[in-house]
């Protein structure tokens, strides 16, 4: 998880809050990527039991210290061990990382982790937004490529999951004057000023 700010832990857990609810009823939510653990300490702080996979040692060693249950693993060598031990998912900038291939192979594993029914929350870049599309995305030269919302649901169902909804998402609200400009922008040229993110939200389906 990537949050470009000094101040990791507020504005995580400013980005993070609104998707805790989510999980509401589960008792065993795996976290891809868990970086510093601050969505894994929202859930717990809401009594939700949650396990976090972190391929960056120092990373994992700093949600240990705060208690947190993190596992220091590869995503896939992880995942190709679990079958129906959780019952929701949060993947939160780990799928622009990687080739479609590469991400469908991710979301089966997940499926077969997952119990039918369970929630899996995908956050990603909004390539839709001219911003992301022509710099903030690129910045990062870990990222292979953007995921729309329709390149996600094709491979969403290819791999076991219904989507149940999607929407743009940015915890950040703009000024009343850059509100103005957006809107002015958007019906000038088209809508490329939406939100930050894109949320893709799906259910694991019945076997």
């Amino acid at each position: 998880m990537h949050v470009a700010d000094a101040r990791d832990r507020e504005v995580a857990q400013r980005y993070f809050k609104p998707y805790v609810g989510r999980f509401a009823g589960c008792s065993r939510v795996l976290e891809i990527a868990s970086g510093q653990g601050f969505f894994l300490d929202l859930l717990k702080a809401a009594g939700i039991g949650a396990r976090g996979v972190e391929a960056d040692a120092a990373l994992c060693e700093q949600a240990h210290a705060r208690g947190l249950d993190v596992v220091n693993a590869n995503f896939f060598e992880f995942l190709k061990t679990k079958t129906n031990e959780f019952d929701g998912v949060m993947a939160s900038h780990i799928v622009e990382h990687f080739l479609p291939v590469q991400v469908e192979e991710l979301l089966g594993l997940l499926a077969r982790a997952a119990r039918p029914g369970s929630p899996l929350v995908i956050l990603t870049p909004n390539i839709a937004n001219l911003r992301r599309a022509v710099g903030d995305f690129w910045r990062d030269p870990t990222h292979v490529r953007p995921y729309p919302v329709s390149a996600l649901s094709k491979l969403l169902r290819r791999t076991g999951w219904e989507v149940a909804e999607s929407f743009e998402y940015t915890d950040r609200k703009p000024s009343l004057r850059r509100a103005i400009v957006y809107r002015l922008r958007n019906l000038l040229i088209g809508r490329y000023w939406g939100g930050d993110d894109l949320c893709v939200v799906a259910r694991r389906a019945a076997r």
